[in-house]
């Protein structure tokens, strides 16, 4: 699997000073449960070492996060400045399970360029999909 890594950036000003945080995070480190983003704000706070009870932490939640140089399947993920953590959520349940669908369907199908055939393979990661979750 890839690395995959997104750099955030956040400037604000706080009681006459200016901020800016700006870290290179793992995403591969902040994949737990499906459907749950990270809490970026919280990542940036935590590098800058900004307390999560401060009025700073506060106003540092109302600013949106510029997300970019994103690495290996997030790079899909990542564009103007804003991150699809679903996208990269899909992508990379993509990328561990093709190899294995992929040598299933050569095996059968002989090789192919799967990339000019985005149906067939989205049509048989579906099918994989279905076989382990039991049916459906």
């Amino acid at each position: 699997m890839s690395n995959n890594t997104v750099r955030a950036l956040l400037t604000i000003s706080f009681k006459g000073e200016t901020y800016e945080l700006d870290s290179v995070i793992d995403l591969d480190g902040c994949l737990g449960e499906p459907g749950v983003a990270p809490n970026f704000h919280q990542r940036l706070a935590r590098v800058a070492g900004i307390d999560p009870y401060s009025y700073l932490y506060e106003v540092l939640e109302s600013h949106e996060i510029e997300f970019s140089d994103a690495t290996g399947v997030a790079a899909r993920s990542c564009r103007d400045g804003r991150f699809d953590w679903s996208r990269f959520e899909q992508d990379v349940r993509e990328e561990r399970e093709w190899p294995t669908v992929r040598a299933i369907a050569e095996g059968i199908m002989g090789a192919r360029d799967w990339e000019a055939e985005t149906s067939l393979k989205t049509a048989l990661l579906a099918a994989y999909r279905a076989g382990k979750a039991g049916g459906a």
